[in-house]
């Protein structure tokens, strides 16, 4: 058959699966297929990275401990109605504790966030002789909420400060810096080669 019948074919084929019921409409070569708007909306919606930090790991009672949270917009839109949610605060004993200085409630909520654009809170929190004696660790959970193109995106992250270490009153062995001493269970196994000679 010529090329001419074959294009003749083509056409008649094409004109008689118009309009069959259950084939799939024809889509162009070369352009994207259809998405759904909520898919499109995914695609394009923005990103609220939050990095939350102790400025030191360890703490002892009378230690200032300062939390820093950085919000940042970490996409090519922007962000509406930030806001930084303290979502808890504990000891090792689940406490629930109050920062000794934190941002007012109108501090931890900005109305846009530029694409690129970062906000910085700062919490601070006195350690107390209660929270050392349930020893572990402070744990400070922090989140960060935004609005972006109509849909509510968050990200969080704790903080965690160690409470090791305990005042060398406490311990009933030999003190060793940030290591709490714990009498062993078991015997040594050293013993000595021969029996020291009987002094006369």
């Amino acid at each position: 058959m010529d090329l001419r019948g074959n294009r003749h074919t083509l056409k008649l084929v094409r004109a008689l699966n118009q309009g069959t019921p259950g084939r799939p409409e024809k889509v162009a070569r070369g352009l994207p297929g259809r998405r759904s708007g909520a898919l499109i909306r995914k695609k394009h919606a923005g990103r609220v990275a939050l990095i939350y930090r102790a400025d030191r790991t360890h703490a002892v009672p009378g230690d200032t401990v300062i939390f820093t949270a950085w919000v940042t917009n970490d996409s090519r839109s922007h962000l509406r109605q930030v806001r930084l949610i303290p979502r808890s605060f504990t000891n090792e004993g689940m406490d629930s504790l109050n920062y000794t200085s934190n941002p007012g409630s109108e501090e931890l909520e900005v109305p846009s966030l530029e694409p690129g654009q970062t906000m910085m809170r700062t919490f601070s929190y006195r350690v107390t002789d209660a929270d050392h004696l349930h020893g572990g660790s402070l744990i400070s959970a922090m989140q960060v909420q935004a609005t972006c193109r109509g849909e509510i995106i968050a990200d969080e992250h704790d903080a965690i400060v160690s409470l090791n270490g305990a005042p060398t009153g406490w311990m009933s062995g030999p003190a060793r810096p940030e290591v709490a001493y714990r009498p062993s269970s078991r015997s040594s196994s050293l013993k000595p080669r021969r029996r020291p000679g009987r002094l006369g």
